[in-house]
């Protein structure tokens, strides 16, 4: 072979290893630094566990922001659902049944609230 005819041929490129479909999944306990070596980060993680389930009346519970024993308060509403219902009875011509969406149970939202910090802690919808 002479060195002076010698052509370079292509190498085959192979595609780069495919990332992982879900975005923003990485090892939580790897910190990469700039001299690629791997360090351990420590953190401990803060879970919001909301023991009950919400329903229509009030709920004994633990409020995940001031951290306090409390039963929640409740305020009921219509839901966005009930105005859909009220416009579409109006509209098909029955205007005395308009309302009746307002007074049905299955039509109402319950935002349950902390009573000490009023922070919001969660809707129920039936």
């Amino acid at each position: 072979m002479d060195p002076n005819n010698s052509k370079t041929v292509p190498r085959e490129s192979t595609p780069p290893p495919p990332y992982d479909e879900s975005p923003g999944v990485y090892p939580s306990n790897l910190l990469y630094s700039n001299d690629h070596t791997m360090q351990q980060q420590h953190f401990t993680p803060e879970y919001i566990i909301i023991e009950s389930t919400l329903g229509p009346k009030p709920v004994h519970m633990f409020c995940p922001t001031c951290h306090n024993d409390i039963i929640t308060e409740t305020d009921e509403s219509p839901s966005n659902e009930a105005f859909l219902c009220c416009m579409l009875i109006f509209i098909v011509g029955c205007t005395l049944c308009s309302c009746l969406p307002f007074f049905m149970k299955s039509f109402q939202k319950v935002d349950h609230r902390c009573p000490q910090c009023t922070s919001y802690i969660g809707t129920y919808k039936p």
